[in-house]
């Protein structure tokens, strides 16, 4: 592969980061992070290609079916399929990212609910699903107007709910980023077939590229909140210095702050790493409370029916929770029942109440570290941006505010979204409105100027 210097069509500093999120992946493309931000950032198409419902985000799975990998829209139609059948799709990829100890979790066989013929393991999803998207990503660029044909060569990066630079982790996931490289060679267009492709292809393709790995151009990994907060400043009309970001997604809730350099060119975020904290109380918790109560206001009928209903809600806890916290209730419609669950049924949940609690602890202890830097700085606000997909759940914002009046008095808290909702982002360009809250991760992992932490 040439350097990316001598390309005529692409700046050397030009980079695509990848969010695999919990429900959705998407993928943003930084020509150059010194130009104009509307010129230089592009949301990347992935769903267009796959033809999902949006064109720029691209569902998160994978489902083994009669001997086939299925991935996005067509492996979420199979999982419908499958829960009568005791079959689960594999969702998401984040919760191998946020293990504790990578290597095992990686090794770790896929369950037989996802992989009945016991072939892959955690590792191999994560190579294929890499592929899938590689080629997502090839095909998208080519059908983006004004693109040069180089940008498929541009640096990767990826975004993770735990990272910590340099070291074990970048070579792995360098690894991991290689093998899949040579899988998409190997496999190409056929990963994009609505009609799947057969596992003896794919353990295959694996196995080659095992042996004989591409160059996967993975630049870096990016921790969510730090792509986070350099969203949420790169459209920002007002910026803080100090930024603080509560990121909570399905397996963990990140927080994390920053201090927000301008005279840097371009312009740098530098995390306060006594305040980074990672817990696990998050999206899969608030979910199971849910499922459980809609369990309990429904009654049991038999074994065989409970169990396929606790997989369907399972599956679309998000959705329901959503609508909860939206219109303050969800409802389940089955043939011969309905049941409702109102959102202060599960605010008065102990299991709910608990997580709350906790989540208020974690964030007190950090907001308090970050008021210590800011009163330091004569610096009196701090941004707190609400990211992942939690950040439109209605108790976040007034347990924020309700924790950082004890944690941090005497400084002003600016509590938003990760949205241009948030009066902070009235310049943001009407392109990105509609799914700024779901893009804005691949956006600030492209955009973000990488510095080494202090030894």
């Amino acid at each position: 592969m040439a350097d990316d210097s001598e390309r005529p069509g692409i700046s050397p500093h030009a980079r695509i980061c990848i969010d695999f999120g919990t429900a959705l992946s998407k993928a943003c493309i930084c020509l150059d992070p010194t130009m104009p931000l509307d010129v230089s950032v592009r949301p990347i198409p992935l769903g267009l290609v796959s033809e999902s419902d949006h064109p720029l985000l691209t569902p998160s799975v994978l489902f083994v079916e009669n001997g086939r990998l299925y991935f996005g829209p067509t492996a979420f139609s199979y999982a419908h399929r499958g829960v009568g059948l005791n079959r689960d799709p594999l969702l998401s990829f984040k919760s191998v990212l946020a293990a504790a100890d990578t290597n095992t979790a990686l090794a770790a066989k896929l369950p037989p609910s996802i992989d009945p013929t016991g072939t892959f393991r955690q590792r191999d999803a994560l190579v294929l699903y890499l592929a899938y998207l590689d080629q997502l990503i090839i095909e998208a660029l080519r059908r983006m107007p004004n693109m040069s044909p180089d940008a498929v060569h541009a640096k990767r990066r990826y975004t993770s709910p735990a990272w910590k630079r340099g070291g074990e982790v970048d070579i792995m996931f360098a690894a991991i980023f290689n093998e899949g490289a040579a899988v998409s060679q190997k496999l190409g267009r056929l990963l994009l077939s609505p009609d799947g492709i057969s596992i003896a292809q794919c353990r295959d393709a694996l196995e080659k590229a095992a042996a004989a790995p591409a160059d996967g151009n993975l630049d870096t990994g990016v921790f969510e909140p730090h792509a986070a907060a350099a969203a949420a400043l790169a459209y920002t009309n007002s910026p803080a210095r100090f930024v603080f970001v509560f990121d909570m997604g399905a397996g963990t809730t990140d927080i994390a702050a920053f201090d927000f350099n301008e005279d840097a060119m371009p312009p740098t975020l530098n995390e306060i790493q006594p305040a980074r904290q990672s817990t696990p109380f998050a999206g899969d918790e608030i979910d199971r409370a849910l499922v459980d109560l809609l369990m309990q206001k429904r009654g049991s009928t038999n074994r065989d029916d409970d169990v396929r209903m606790k997989r369907m809600l399972r599956l679309h806890a998000r959705t329901l929770k959503r609508a909860l916290f939206a219109e303050g209730k969800c409802v389940v419609k089955e043939p011969r029942k309905t049941t409702m669950l109102r959102l202060n049924e599960l605010s008065e949940d102990p299991q709910f109440r608990d997580l709350v609690f906790k989540l208020g602890e974690s964030v007190g202890k950090s907001l308090a570290i970050v008021a210590q830097h800011a009163r330091a700085a004569n610096a009196p606000l701090i941004d707190v941006v609400l990211a992942g997909g939690g950040s439109h759940l209605g108790f976040i914002p007034e347990m924020v505010r309700s924790v950082g009046a004890r944690a941090a008095p005497g400084v002003e808290l600016r509590v938003g979204p990760l949205s241009p909702a948030n009066v902070l982002y009235s310049g943001v360009d009407e392109y990105f409105v509609a799914v700024f809250p779901q893009i804005a991760m691949s956006v600030g992992g492209a955009l973000v100027e990488m510095v080494d932490a202090p030894a």
